[in-house]
């Protein structure tokens, strides 16, 4: 049986995103300083919007995912996963103590951990995060850390500057009566990247 994640927790936030602010500046045709903290506060909605449509991580961060118990594969969200740091769990015979299963245990394989063959998963005892897993997720960088964005697709880039440049160029801009609505280049640009569960 496989099974999602009751809940899921950022732990460690990114440490910069997919576009910088001189990219939205440029794309924005924006020249002076005063306004390198808004457009940065629009980037960072325009990529919280880009991964919950999406169900992806794009830039390395630390999530951890609670369950009631262990199954046999669990699909952990925000794809892709680059690692698995730790899976803790609180056990019958020490239940208000988090104990660290062993790696021999199970295996990652894409976004879905697994049972190793042969072996055990330990009995929990029954809470809501009986089962924590601590994991990264993101498109990491290959050359190094601060070249975190590296290997974002260009796609989800030109998606994040298009919401970001909305967002900075309609700041007070209302509309009565009718919903604004995304512009519709945004979902062309992110819909092949979607993850559906």
């Amino acid at each position: 049986m496989k099974v999602l994640p009751d809940k899921i927790t950022r732990t460690v936030a990114p440490s910069s995103y997919p576009v910088t602010t001189a990219e939205a500046k440029s794309h924005l045709r924006v020249d002076i300083a005063d306004d390198d903290t808004l457009i940065a506060s629009m980037i960072s909605a325009a990529t919280d919007y880009v991964e919950n449509y999406t169900g992806r991580a794009f830039v390395t961060r630390t999530y951890r995912a609670d369950l009631m118990n262990f199954y046999d594969f669990i699909e952990l969200p925000m794809e892709p996963i680059i690692a698995i740091s730790n899976i803790k769990y609180y056990n019958t015979s020490s239940p208000s103590v988090l104990t660290t299963l062993s790696s021999s245990v199970y295996a990652l394989s894409n976004n879905k951990i697994y049972r190793n063959f042969g072996a055990s998963w330990e009995s929990v005892y029954p809470r809501v995060d009986a089962v924590q897993i601590t994991f990264t997720a993101g498109y990491a960088p290959t050359s190094s850390p601060e070249v975190a964005a590296e290997n974002v697709p260009t796609a989800i880039k030109a998606a994040i500057l298009l919401i970001a440049s909305d967002l900075y160029e309609n700041r007070e801009g209302k509309i009565v009566g009718l919903m604004q609505s995304v512009n519709p280049t945004v979902h062309m640009l992110l819909n092949p990247y979607r993850v559906y569960l």
